[in-house]
């Protein structure tokens, strides 16, 4: 296949076919993922033949998850945007770099996923004010570093929350994901968790039969509104991080 045969914008799905396709996984209860390929992702997966992407992400690695070697993030990345049932990537309207870059990617792996949304579908529901029409009724199980916040947002809008917990770090993916399926409740999990998310989104799916969506920023969003700052929670973030470091030395 020619480098054109992998400008996967001409297959791209529009969100309210995306979300027909979720609420028929949910309906007939079989497994379904939704993992989104964003910025970090791309970097992981562009390294090594582009190594300075990842040192350009370097001040947004920890926050985003990253807490093992580029060689290990960047082969459960393959083995996610392999399996997940709908790969949310960066449109050219978006971010025309990294969808070019993302292009890269797909030709050097020789792959392009049978089913491709915009990596910013879930954004867009919040921005929309759609996302509580259709999360009303769903049996929801939140998962990331602001579940816990998010969790009486939600209980708020009507929605009905089985279930939360973090996740800050790639270490915890396995602990996260057997914490998740002990809860046989839940009929839809949200994960906000920067890369670990998107690893484990296809994974929940594949082991519980339902669906799994990696929510990203739009959790953020929710939380806080037209006040969100993502380069203020990075700094936050790493702050942090630094301090408690400090504080085991």
């Amino acid at each position: 296949m020619a480098y054109q045969d992998y400008c996967f914008e001409h297959s791209l799905l529009d969100n309210q076919k995306v979300i027909r396709i979720i609420d028929q996984a949910i309906e007939k209860k079989v497994g379904f993922s939704l993992a989104r390929f964003g910025i970090g992702e791309i970097t992981y997966l562009s390294w090594p033949a582009n190594p300075l992407l990842l040192e350009q992400f370097k001040r947004y690695a920890s926050y985003a998850g990253v807490t093992s070697s580029p060689e290990i993030i960047k082969n459960e990345l393959v083995t996610a945007l392999r399996t997940v049932d709908m790969a949310g990537l960066i449109t050219p309207q978006r971010l025309d770099f990294w969808a070019k870059t993302t292009r890269l990617v797909l030709e050097q792996m020789a792959f392009l996923p049978s089913n491709i949304c915009c990596a910013w579908i879930m954004h867009d529901l919040v921005n929309e004010g759609k996302l509580w029409r259709w999360l009303n009724k769903k049996k929801v199980f939140l998962v990331g570093r602001r579940s816990h916040e998010a969790y009486s947002i939600f209980k708020k809008q009507g929605v009905h929350v089985t279930g939360f917990i973090q996740l800050n770090h790639f270490d915890e993916i396995d602990i996260v994901h057997d914490y998740v399926l002990k809860d046989s409740k839940w009929e839809i999990v949200l994960i906000s968790a920067g890369i670990p998310a998107t690893i484990l989104a296809p994974r929940i799916a594949k082991s519980s039969g339902r669906v799994a969506i990696d929510f990203g920023h739009a959790l953020d969003l929710i939380i806080d509104g037209k006040s969100f700052d993502h380069s203020m929670l990075v700094k936050k973030w790493n702050d942090q991080d630094s301090l408690s470091k400090e504080n085991e030395i």
